[in-house]
């Protein structure tokens, strides 16, 4: 996975958002082909959101939304219903340092970050 992010629904008066996910085959040889997929009705009506939010991210993260290139967005809700593991790779800059955990998402840590980072919250969320 590449990324989490919610993007403004033009489209609707309501205050609307796409919940969407960009993950990555890194194979690069194929791609998910249901909703938000490259070819996708929701991929055709939200394209310019969808470079709008691409011209956001730092240049070496963008990305040709049209390229057979492994990367692709998912709704977490189809994500969820096709895959069961997920690897997330994050680049730390080499002057950070970092905690490798390997554990499952359960009601108790999958509510996002702590409320309070003093060391029993942190280490119970990890």
């Amino acid at each position: 996975m590449n990324d989490v992010f919610e993007l403004d629904d033009p489209f609707t008066k309501d205050d609307v958002k796409l919940r969407l996910m960009r993950l990555r085959n890194p194979w690069g040889k194929s791609e998910w082909l249901g909703a938000w997929s490259d070819e996708s009705p929701e991929a055709k009506k939200y394209a310019g959101v969808i470079l709008d939010y691409i011209h956001t991210l730092p240049p070496d993260e963008q990305y040709d939304p049209d390229a057979d290139d492994g990367t692709f967005l998912m709704c977490y809700h189809d994500w969820k219903e096709n895959f069961s593991t997920l690897f997330v790779n994050v680049d730390f800059p080499d002057i950070w340092t970092g905690v490798r955990f390997r554990s499952k998402w359960t009601k108790s840590n999958s509510g996002g970050l702590p409320t309070k980072y003093e060391k029993e919250d942190c280490d119970r969320y990890a």
